[in-house]
């Protein structure tokens, strides 16, 4: 008997130890979680808001697609935010309001028509007075997560309705503000209640315990989590304000599923369930945001409509039960229905590349720990428009290539970036022929040779004013050989496997003639192309070696992107970029990005490369995307590398540059050149964003002159074909100024 209690004796001891160990490990744990945020909120990025101003380009299918996207709903009569009507060219759009970077725009109910692509009318439709500017919320590209993606949206006991903190205590915790973590009567209610069924089908749980299981723990019915629950409950009574509790419990509880997505928090669940703000509740919706609690899934409005309103009378009655409602306002209440909005349809794209380049930029200037835990709203340029569009034309070509192309099945890959002409703003991203795929960033990180697209900049280098070329200077498209350092010979060939004598420099680049453009940049000299590619935008080292004017460096399809950009601007570089601006969960803006501009290219020169980009489409290898678009006017150029293993274009319209790559990851043939791979993809995007055509306004110090016709000279009368641009003191004899 002795030995007995003295075994228990040591077993009570050890598991009292055990406790203390417990209870100081749980303390600490709970503080630390408290102290630091423990409600962690991975960082939102959104796309750019679409915006309306009068005589905007916009289609009115493309202003649908987005209203669709951010989940605004056709009605006959738009009473609330998010609600649209549509009157043939039409729309009255109840619009909600939203804290933007440089300031909050309020919900408004905007009259806008549209006709031929643009906007035409512009009103405020509550007292048809115009409207110059005006934004729609912008689209949710997801969150910037560790691990398991989470949406929610913290707010304060103040900003609560009235009815809300009544309900939610009446129906899971009465004695909250009574009790000091557990509720003793709750756990003996449970415990019979689990002992009479023969399993754990009841818990005692006060909203304390509910929220250590939800943020520190598991669901697992289990006695030692149990314990865990309520020793960490007690804890955190002692050590925070019931009020803090509450708010803590408010933002963090589960309450349903988006997709992929955990919704967290009543503030989030309430935009997801009602498109609404938590404060703009009435008695009804409030009543069913608190059924959710019980069970997200299985009291899910959207799947289960019938058993989510058998659950929310049930918090009513209880409410009526308790005399904190009135009949009357119970029987308005239950005789409403759920209201719930029609979940916005699921984007196919998350955007996994153009999302793994903005984190790759803000990691430069916040940390992983900021980015995963503190709630930072992140704005981006990409348009969710035009990303679609890119998605379409890469994956709907790609898949019509490999029927032709049938060795290449299931190998062939691409990467497609758009961006804004003059500022350089991100507009797409696509890295994958799965628009889905989150691995291997073909868009930025898939270094290939460029082939012919880094052509332009070795003609652009010998037209710069004081080299003394013009678009009609002699140049040789010649075979030769070059003797390397180590003993190798270079021996460069046309596409064509021939040689075409004395040309024209235009002809050597509408062509895509490679010993032309070879001996051209070794007339300039190899290294001042270098430095022309360098000042277009490219920033790191590039080896002096004359197969650089045929394409051999390695570069990104941003890379690329970049010197386009810079050539489509009129020789004004700007780095493109993704991110707008940065502010906090409180909206408060921590960080803007401005656009830096610098002409970095002899604007002249730049044009005439540019004009020369207008006949590659409409003459040279390009001309497919010509003859398809002949009543516009785009520029561009096509690569190909040796072997076949790299497919490129670039090029540009009035406002937008895109570049486009196909290869295989293998680095192996695919029998695609620039003109029957990329291209064919390229004009295939342009087309949907009805791209304008490229602006030929010539800049100071150029002028349009035409070959001299006889009898006809000096009548000032050029014919549009025959006009080719030139410094205004270097206009070639049997040229003249047109008029």
């Amino acid at each position: 008997m002795k030995k007995f209690k003295a075994f228990i004796a040591k077993l009570s001891l050890v598991i009292f130890l055990f406790l203390v160990i417990l209870t100081i490990y749980l303390d600490s744990l709970v503080r630390d979680e408290f102290n630091q945020q423990a409600w962690q909120i991975p960082a939102k990025v959104f796309a750019r808001p679409l915006s309306f101003s009068l005589g905007k380009d916009l289609a009115l299918k493309d202003l649908k697609y987005e209203l669709d996207l951010l989940g605004y709903r056709p009605v006959i009569k738009a009473v609330s935010p998010g609600q649209y009507e549509q009157y043939d060219n039409t729309m009255v759009i109840y619009t909600r309001g939203f804290k933007f970077w440089d300031g909050f725009q309020p919900e408004q109910v905007l009259e806008v028509t549209i006709s031929q692509g643009k906007i035409v009318k512009l009103k405020d439709f509550s007292n048809q007075k115009s409207v110059n500017f005006l934004r729609l919320d912008p689209l949710s590209l997801g969150s910037i997560d560790a691990a398991n993606p989470e949406d929610r949206r913290l707010v304060t006991l103040k900003q609560l309705p009235e009815h809300f903190v009544t309900a939610l205590l009446n129906t899971e915790d009465k004695a909250f503000y009574q009790h000091s973590g557990i509720s003793f009567k709750g756990i003996a209610r449970a415990a019979w209640s689990n002992i009479t069924q023969g399993e754990l089908a009841q818990g005692g749980s006060t909203l304390t315990q509910q929220l250590m299981k939800n943020h520190f723990l598991s669901n697992e019915r289990t006695i030692w989590r149990k314990l865990r629950e309520a020793i960490m409950a007690v804890l955190t009574e002692v050590h925070y304000d019931k009020d803090i509790i509450l708010q803590a419990y408010i933002n963090e509880v589960y309450l349903g599923q988006d997709g992929s997505t955990a919704i967290h928090g009543f503030a989030r669940a309430s935009e997801f369930y009602f498109d609404k703000p938590l404060e703009n509740l009435n008695l009804s919706q409030t009543a069913l945001l608190v059924a959710l609690v019980n069970g997200p899934s299985f009291y899910n409005p959207r799947k289960n409509p019938d058993r989510a309103k058998k659950r929310r009378d049930l918090v009513l009655s209880q409410l009526l039960g308790a005399q904190l409602i009135s009949q009357e306002e119970y029987d308005s209440a239950a005789s409403r229905s759920l209201q719930v909005v029609a979940k916005p349809k699921y984007r196919s794209s998350k955007v996994p590349a153009f999302m793994g380049y903005v984190k790759r930029q803000l990691t430069q200037e916040y940390s992983l720990s900021e980015l995963y835990s503190e709630g930072l709203w992140l704005f981006t340029s990409l348009d969710p428009i035009v990303q679609a569009k890119a998605e379409k034309a890469m994956s709907s070509r790609i898949n019509q290539l490999e029927k032709i192309y049938t060795k290449q099945k299931g190998h062939l890959q691409g990467a497609n970036i758009v961006a804004d002409v003059l500022t350089g703003d991100i507009l797409a991203m696509v890295s994958d022929r799965n628009p889905n795929y989150a691995g291997f960033n073909r868009a930025i990180d898939a270094y290939r040779q460029t082939g012919s697209v880094i052509k332009p900049f070795v003609y652009l280098t010998a037209l710069e004013e004081g080299r003394g070329y013009d678009l009609t200077s002699k140049i040789q498209d010649e075979a030769f050989s070059l003797k390397g350092s180590d003993g190798s010979l270079w021996t460069p060939k046309n596409y064509d496997k021939e040689t075409h004598g004395t040309i024209e420099l235009q002809t050597g680049l509408i062509n895509s003639y490679n010993l032309a453009t070879a001996r051209l940049a070794m007339s300039v000299g190899v290294d001042n192309v270098v430095e022309t590619v360098l000042d277009a935008g490219f920033t790191r080292d590039i080896p002096a070696y004359p197969s650089v004017a045929l394409g051999s460096i390695e570069m990104s399809p941003l890379e690329v992107l970049r010197l386009y950009q810079t050539l489509a601007n009129g020789g004004v570089h700007v780095d493109a970029s993704g991110i707008l601006a940065v502010q906090d969960h409180q909206g408060n803006v921590l960080q803007r990005y401005p656009r830096h501009a610098s002409h970095q290219l002899e604007p002249q020169a730049a044009f005439m490369v540019k004009y020369l980009l207008t006949r590659v489409v409409k003459e040279g290898t390009g001309q497919s995307v010509g003859k398809y678009y002949s009543r516009k006017l785009y520029a561009g150029k096509t690569g190909t590398t040796n072997d076949l293993r790299d497919s490129w274009f670039a090029g540009f319209g009035g406002s937008k540059v895109a570049v486009v790559w196909l290869g295989r990851d293998d680095n192996q043939a695919m029998n695609l050149t620039g003109a029957t791979g990329a291209l064919y993809v390229w004009r295939d995007l342009i087309g949907q964003l009805d791209e304008p055509s490229v602006d030929l306004t010539l800049p100071d110090g150029l002028v349009w002159a035409s070959e001299k016709r006889g009898f006809f000279s000096g009548f000032g009368s050029c014919k549009d074909e025959k006009q080719l641009p030139f410094w205004e003191n270097r206009i070639p004899d049997d040229y003249e100024v047109c008029q």
